[in-house]
């Protein structure tokens, strides 16, 4: 499967791609954008209908990348990727130091659920009795949610006050722990991508690619996702 002569949106602040790289593109085909913000972006989709589209997260907290409201319509114009330019485990540990994410034990985490903000995703490896009990108690309303895809319907539409999000997010926490995000962006997306790899959500995490042939590459596992998820949609129907 290949992509010459279609459009590609990469939204990059930083402009971290090769110009070497980016004239290869050009020379066999592909007609690739290049934006520095999801603000512009959103523009763009609709005007254009683009085949990838590959956003690249940064570590500055200044950088505009959107947050789930607009990385779901990207979604749904196209297919994702996240691209980060950092190992895994360095995104994960920049989001516990600046608190975006924060592991805490059921038991705590259970004694101050009605003090999170609202929605408020949690991510664990299973659903907790104790947790859910303190939840039910304090009236809140809860969903929980296998997918990607599902978790952030239920964030960008407000459905309920606790998102819980099945997933196992490798160093980040332990069997019974829960990961509060108190922070769903662009680099927390990449992480829960990075962890759900088999559940095909029309999104994936991948490392920043190098050459143009690792471009090539990517545009055509960023499409193999987008099949994956749009079968995965005809079989629940």
């Amino acid at each position: 499967m290949r992509y010459g002569d279609t459009p590609i949106l990469i939204i990059d602040a930083t402009r971290s791609i090769d110009q070497a790289a980016f004239r290869t593109l050009s020379s066999r085909g592909y007609k690739v954008t290049i934006t520095e913000t999801a603000r512009e972006a959103l523009q763009l989709i609709h005007q254009t209908e683009f085949k990838c589209i590959v956003i690249d997260i940064v570590t500055s907290a200044s950088a505009d990348y959107g947050g789930p409201a607009e990385i779901r319509q990207f979604i749904r114009a196209s297919a994702v990727a996240l691209m980060t330019q950092v190992p895994m485990y360095s995104l994960i540990s920049e989001a516990l130091e600046d608190g975006s994410i924060e592991p805490l034990a059921i038991p705590v985490l259970s004694a101050k659920i009605d003090h999170l903000s609202r929605p408020t995703l949690l991510v664990g490896t299973r659903v907790h009795p104790q947790l859910i009990e303190s939840i039910r108690s304090k009236e809140l309303l809860f969903s929980y949610g296998t997918t990607l895809q599902i978790a952030m319907n239920l964030l960008v539409d407000g459905w309920c006050d606790i998102v819980l999000l099945a997933a196992d997010i490798a160093g980040l926490i332990g069997a019974n722990e829960m990961a509060v995000f108190h922070q769903v962006r662009a680099k927390q997306l990449a992480i829960l991508a990075s962890a759900m790899p088999g559940r095909a959500s029309g999104i994936i995490c991948i490392e920043t690619p190098q050459k143009a042939e690792d471009y090539i590459a990517l545009f055509e596992q960023i499409a193999r996702s987008r099949i994956g998820a749009r079968g995965l949609k005809q079989e629940r129907r």
